[in-house]
């Protein structure tokens, strides 16, 4: 009978085998410092970012919204809207947004899929209320989503599903 304490070395090896070989593969893809690099930018780091654009006036109108959803094993929850305001299309993530962390987000458009094209910007928090302006040239009607996107390793953080209001 073996206990805890001692278990075959083989069975102890694996265990800690298996930590090494995370940091290895994190080393890997550029260590732990480029992750840091490149997660959502600190307040005194935003200053360099575009500017967010002006809120919506009283006048915008609401002509669809959605509801998040995690991807790739991450918590991605609030609301996104797509509003008209003075000639500009804004996706609005709402006062509800909530999204847990990963390097690299970005904000996005899709339709059933994500569009590289429509990148509209870095996330530029991981809680509350943000404005991106629709890129030049984009036709809103094209899009059925709004994604938050993890550019450096391409993979998905979360989507909203638009319906029309």
């Amino acid at each position: 009978m073996t206990t805890a304490n001692h278990r075959p070395r083989a069975d102890r090896i694996a265990e800690t085998a298996m930590p090494r070989r995370r940091a290895l593969r994190l080393l890997a893809l550029g260590g732990v410092g480029a992750l840091a690099a490149c997660t959502v930018p600190t307040s005194s780091q935003r200053a360099a970012t575009a500017p967010e654009p002006a809120a919506p006036t009283a006048g915008a109108r609401t002509t669809a919204r959605g509801s998040f959803v995690g991807a790739s094993n991450h918590v991605t929850t609030g609301h996104a809207r797509v509003v008209f305001d003075a000639g500009r299309v804004l996706i609005e993530l709402e006062d509800d947004f909530t999204f847990d962390g990963a390097p690299d987000p970005k904000v996005a458009l899709g339709q059933n899929g994500f569009d590289a094209s429509t990148i509209m910007g870095p996330l530029r928090s991981n809680t509350g209320r943000q404005v991106y302006e629709l890129p030049a040239g984009a036709d809103i009607g094209a899009y059925n989503e709004v994604w938050i996107w993890c550019e450096r390793f391409n993979v998905p953080l979360g989507v909203a599903a638009l319906a029309l209001t």
